[in-house]
């Protein structure tokens, strides 16, 4: 148990603090992600002709996976998380195990798979499915709003949720 969870109850955070962490972490394994396609692609010379490119995609999956899990299940902040001061720990706040960070990492991969589909069918014309994505993810943003806990689908189906960890100025870290 770190002190945060020890000295002061386990508060949610609210979505717009999710979606700037979400922003800056995207930054961060963006650059993980082409740091890897760079080493995969210096040293195989893979290109997306290649057979073996469905293989570099899982693989690239697998890397962002081990960034995740990695942070998650070792005191369950990254450098995003902890410059937003959020930490991620287990339903009753708990230390994430890898099963729960699997599960998490599937579900959000895909929620982010939904979303790039209605982006794709918006680009395309097809605007009842555009707006169908567009109508539950609205959805889910406002119930995670309304949520006591804030709590997302990923953080559902994965027993875990985000906290607040308390102000490093009040804290003296």
């Amino acid at each position: 148990m770190t002190d945060a969870q020890t000295s002061a109850p386990l508060q949610p955070i609210g979505i717009l603090r999710r979606l700037a962490c979400i922003v800056y972490e995207s930054m961060l394994l963006l650059a993980v992600l082409m740091l890897t396609a760079l080493g995969a692609t210096l040293l195989t010379g893979l290109t997306e002709e290649h057979p073996l490119f469905p293989l570099f995609t899982l693989f690239t999956l697998c890397v962002a996976f081990l960034y995740f899990g990695w942070f998650w299940t070792r005191g369950g902040v990254s450098l995003a998380m902890q410059t937003w001061r959020i930490q991620l720990v287990g339903r009753r706040g708990q230390a994430v195990t890898w099963m729960h960070a699997m599960r998490r990492f599937l579900v959000a991969l895909l929620q982010w798979v939904v979303i790039l589909v209605g982006l794709q069918a918006w680009r395309t014309g097809l605007w009842p499915v555009a707006l169908g994505v567009l109508v539950v993810v609205a959805a889910g943003l406002v119930w995670t709003w309304r949520h006591p806990q804030k709590l997302m689908l990923h953080d559902l189906l994965s027993d875990t949720r985000l906290v607040r960890l308390p102000d490093h100025k009040k804290t003296g870290v």
